[in-house]
């Protein structure tokens, strides 16, 4: 099970969305049970799993210059024009 806010950040700049889980025995989402399991050993090797994550795709930005274009096209394809560009 996953919740989150990201689909209103994605809508307006590029993002990650995986979904990495940790064991909530069960436990719904926003309620106290669910949260007391959040500073368990399971949420913080979720942590450290995105984080590892998300490393290597900064390696990989960094080192592939094909996949580092890709990402600036992409950038650049999803910039609104600036003032001076649309009166032109």
């Amino acid at each position: 099970m996953a919740c989150t806010d990201m689909g209103n950040v994605s809508r307006v700049l590029p993002a990650l969305h995986p979904t990495i889980g940790y064991d909530t025995e069960g436990a719904r989402h926003h309620t106290a049970p669910f949260a007391r399991y959040g500073n368990s050993p399971g949420a913080d090797r979720a942590v450290l799993d995105g984080a590892i994550a998300l490393a290597h795709v900064g390696v990989e930005l960094a080192t592939d210059p094909a996949q580092r274009r890709r990402c600036l096209d992409l950038l650049t394809a999803r910039r609104p024009a600036s003032d001076g560009a649309s009166r032109a």
